[in-house]
């Protein structure tokens, strides 16, 4: 049986190694996703040949990631097959997208079931839509930004170690106007904030009279496609958001020049994150199934 370990540093190397085969648009597959959230439900990590295996314990039951990266996906799934046994559960692979839908199919025909995850979609950007704001439907977001610069002597600057605790000054700021705000995503940020020089994730922070007013943090996926993992910003700075998102993207633009895709990750389902997403046009909804095995012994 593949040797699953509990997700650590030492298995970025393997998660890089498997992206670049497998050249996913997907945030789920990302690093920051499993390691940083570890905090909600345990996550293993295994080498299924030169394929990725990831299982998550959690309350709502074990499941499995696609195996990412390259070689035989059969050997890779009847891995995963033989460890979810041990575990006493079916296999099922949460977040697959349709192309690896369509790769299981093809490897497993008839072996899985598939249900459509609508809240876990990706909604990915154009990087020179957001960089531009170009154009009549971004013309709200364009208007916002016109206003914010007019209004306030401001600045963005890279985020790096210097501008960690007023990133934490911006989080007790924004958990203030949120009834206590999300304590578990505050523990995911904070690990960026503990192991920044191990992730290899970049972001932004924006000052508007010299006080942070939002920041942003990203991770690569591929050289065409950046995760964007957190946004803050204060609810009563008008434009604020736009802004970090605006100038995030122009930072990207300048210094990826493969770089085709924002992913601003799912909207969970929650009518308001939603109708957020939606305001910004994505260039592409990455669908999002749920494979459960169901092919006869």
């Amino acid at each position: 049986m593949s040797d699953f370990q509990p997700v650590g540093l030492q298995h970025k190397p393997l998660f890089d190694a498997c992206l670049a085969w497998e050249d996913t648009l997907s945030s789920t597959d990302s690093f920051g996703n499993v390691f940083l959230w570890d905090i909600l439900c345990r996550r293993n990590v295994a080498r299924l040949g030169d394929r990725l295996g990831v299982e998550y314990l959690c309350p709502r039951g074990t499941f499995y990631a696609y195996p990412i990266g390259r070689g035989d996906l059969g050997e890779a799934v009847e891995a995963l097959r033989r460890r979810a046994r041990a575990q006493g559960v079916n296999l099922r692979l949460h977040g697959v997208s349709a192309s690896q839908r369509r790769e299981l199919e093809s490897a497993l025909p008839g072996r899985f079931r598939f249900t459509e995850d609508r809240d876990s979609f990706d909604y990915l950007y154009s990087v020179e839509a957001m960089a531009t704001l170009a154009g009549k439907k971004l013309h709200g977001k364009r208007n916002f930004c016109n206003r914010f610069e007019s209004a306030h002597r401001w600045r963005f600057e890279d985020l790096s170690p210097a501008h960690f605790d007023a990133c934490r000054a911006l989080l007790r700021y924004w958990d203030g106007e949120k009834d206590g705000g999300n304590e578990e995503e505050n523990q995911a940020i904070e690990r960026v904030f503990r192991y920044w020089d191990h992730l290899g994730m970049s972001g932004g922070v924006l000052y508007a009279e010299d006080e942070p007013v939002a920041f942003t943090i990203g991770e690569p996926l591929s050289p065409r496609v950046i995760d964007a993992h957190f946004e803050k910003a204060r609810d009563d700075v008008p434009g604020a958001y736009p802004m970090v998102a605006r100038e995030y993207a122009r930072r990207l633009q300048e210094r990826c020049p493969d770089l085709v895709y924002i992913n601003r990750e799912e909207d969970m389902g929650l009518p308001n994150l939603r109708r957020a997403k939606e305001e910004w046009y994505p260039a592409l909804l990455l669908e999002k199934y749920t494979a459960e095995w169901e092919a006869a012994e």
